[in-house]
């Protein structure tokens, strides 16, 4: 115990750095930093809990103004577009309770999961991240949950895949692919539609994709760390905004 090493500030941010974007456990961590486990797993909390305070008390939603002054090109005919959303979910630990079973699972991943809302702006900049909920709820209760409709007026639009059925949740204009309803073919126009959104739509999923490159959202996450996952998850979120790739380099200086 005696060879332990007390870390610098700066040195347990790359732990908790790397553990958020490799996912290593914390004994892994604690062999590498040649610091026992239980103290990787105090600094990982601690930091987590800092930069949860720390970048959650900027307030990421932007106006409708600084929107339009960053809004992209490609989103000429849809200008009012204030943020497109989509859910996603994380693998998480089985629980042995059979309610709490029920609740988590996901039909859709055939797994029991936590499920989020992630909003973004046009240009690429995440503006609004949910806390998690059980994996078998609703996109649309999801949505009514989180918030987000009290932050939306009428002059806005969100933009969303055809399964977010909010349309009476809102007071604003939803931009969504259109139902094929009874028909057997869509008009045109239709048809036109459903590929100009799909091809604005997908900015969100590669927001997303992006967030979830930190391997610590690749595998199943245990029970045990469940208690701070909606912190780190967020923390993933918000520091995508720092990452200087092209969607947000315009807003993120």
């Amino acid at each position: 115990m005696s060879g332990r090493q007390v870390l610098q500030p700066v040195d347990e941010f790359f732990l908790f750095l790397v553990h958020l974007s490799v996912g290593l456990k914390e004994r892994d961590l604690g062999h590498s930093f040649n610091i026992h486990p239980s103290t990787v797993s105090r600094i990982i909390s601690t930091w987590t809990n800092f930069l949860y305070t720390l970048l959650g008390s900027a307030c990421i939603w932007l106006s409708p103004e600084d929107v339009k002054k960053n809004l992209l090109s490609e989103f000429q005919d849809y200008p009012d577009t204030q943020v497109i959303l989509d859910c996603t979910e994380i693998r998480c630990q089985t629980p042995s309770s059979p309610l709490l079973q029920s609740e988590m699972y996901s039909t859709y991943k055939s797994h029991c999961t936590m499920k989020g809302l992630v909003g973004i702006a046009p240009h690429g900049a995440v503006t609004f991240v949910s806390s998690l909920y059980a994996g078998s709820v609703s996109d649309k209760e999801l949505f009514k949950q989180s918030g987000m409709a009290k932050l939306l007026t009428e002059e806005m639009a969100v933009m969303l895949d055809k399964g977010f059925l909010i349309t009476d949740c809102v007071k604003c204009k939803v931009y969504c692919p259109p139902f094929l309803s009874k028909q057997s073919q869509m008009p045109a126009y239709q048809v036109t539609e459903t590929q100009s959104i799909a091809r604005l739509r997908v900015h969100v999923e590669r927001v997303i994709r992006r967030i979830k490159q930190n391997k610590l959202f690749d595998g199943i996450i245990s029970l045990s760390h469940t208690v701070n996952i909606n912190q780190l998850f967020t923390v993933a979120c918000l520091l995508s905004n720092y990452q200087n790739k092209a969607l947000v380099k315009s807003w993120v200086k």
